[in-house]
């Protein structure tokens, strides 16, 4: 029984030190081929050369496809080109308490709209311009946001507070056109008196 116990603690004693030597010579062997696999307790592992490979390309194409899902345009973005340059309209309305006709009324009702040139659309896909006007929920704030569909860049927002949302398209049309007719047409022509 003694010599048996003995033998065990010997190689308690010594495992640690096998162990130890058998690591240092999985790392002479892996330093001295480092683009190999090796074969270690019935399974495969990559070297971390190999896996620094794997990872880099997996980032690189997750970095490829969040590029295709978001808008190009380039970094000198001219708002007020895209302001004059729009032809077309689109009115998405978010709310049922400001529906799209209402608004399209209050921009049709704006002493400048004409001299603007622009046409309300149906379809949002032949569209220049996006005009989303919400409500923000369990107030009398209405918003709007007019983008730049193709690029999705912001051109103007803004907020207006009114009971209803008959009430808030006046001011909110009124805004709108304000920022386009900045845009789109010459200074001369918005502050011309035709009584002189």
């Amino acid at each position: 029984m003694n010599r048996s116990l003995f033998q065990a603690v010997i190689f308690l004693s010594l495992c640690p030190l096998l162990m130890a030597q058998q690591s240092q010579q999985n790392a002479s062997t892996d330093a001295a081929h480092p683009a190999q696999a090796i074969q270690i307790t019935g399974s495969l592992q990559l070297t971390q050369d190999a896996a620094t490979q794997a990872i880099a390309a997996e980032r690189l194409a997750l970095m490829k496809k969040r590029e295709a899902e978001q808008p190009h345009y380039t970094g000198d973005f001219n708002r007020n080109a895209a302001l004059k340059n729009a032809r077309t309209i689109f009115i998405c309305s978010q709310t049922e308490f400001l529906n799209n006709s209402t608004m399209q009324r209050a921009l049709f009702n704006q002493k400048d709209w004409e001299k603007l040139g622009l046409n309300i659309l149906s379809n949002i896909s032949d569209a220049d311009l996006q005009l989303q006007i919400n409500r923000v929920v369990f107030t009398h704030i209405h918003t709007y946001i007019l983008t730049d569909r193709k690029s999705g860049v912001v051109l103007a927002s803004g907020r207006v507070r009114a009971i209803d949302g008959v009430v808030a398209s006046g001011p909110m049309a009124e805004q709108i056109v304000k920022v386009l007719s900045a845009a789109r047409v010459p200074a001369s022509a918005t502050s011309s008196n035709p009584g002189l």
